[in-house]
């Protein structure tokens, strides 16, 4: 494996506060069910069922705070090894304020559709498109973004 020449990385208070929030709703929400029980039995699950899927989602927030991405000059890499894409595997970059895209990230168009893929928070696959960013530094994924455009200009210009 070759040397990364930049590493993602998430925020740490982006990642605390998203992860409390996400989890104190999902607290929020086996409260009122358990305080104010609706009459439905149907209503109730629902209430149960998304207090435990935010409480769930709370804890793989704070999990994918370990989790990097990698860019090496041939491909971008989770820090688990996962091939995320290669770059000769992306049309375009989608930055603008209108594109589909997390919070301070970008979107890579892809050749090929891939299977959809998920660490909260830092990226997120669905097939053509994969999601960067999140609860990254913005700064960061400007940078890292910013590569990407100029390795895939070289990749281009030869």
């Amino acid at each position: 494996m070759t040397e990364p020449v930049f590493t993602l990385t998430v925020s740490p208070v982006r990642r605390w506060t998203g992860a409390v929030v996400t989890a104190g709703l999902g607290l929020l929400l086996i409260w009122v069910a358990a305080q104010r029980p609706p009459e439905a039995p149907w209503a109730l699950a629902v209430l149960l069922g998304a207090g435990g899927l935010a409480l769930w989602q709370g804890w793989r927030l704070l999990e994918a705070g370990n989790r990097a991405i990698h860019l090496t000059e041939s491909a971008l890499t989770d820090e688990r090894g996962e091939l995320l894409t290669s770059l000769d595997g992306i049309v375009r970059i989608e930055r603008g304020i209108f594109a589909f895209k997390p919070s301070n990230g970008f979107v890579l168009v892809l050749n090929e559709p891939r299977p959809r893929s998920w660490v909260p928070g830092l990226w997120w696959q669905m097939g053509r498109k994969l999601g960067i960013g999140g609860t990254a530094r913005a700064q960061d994924a400007k940078v890292l973004a910013d590569m990407l455009e100029t390795l895939l200009a070289q990749r281009d210009a030869a």
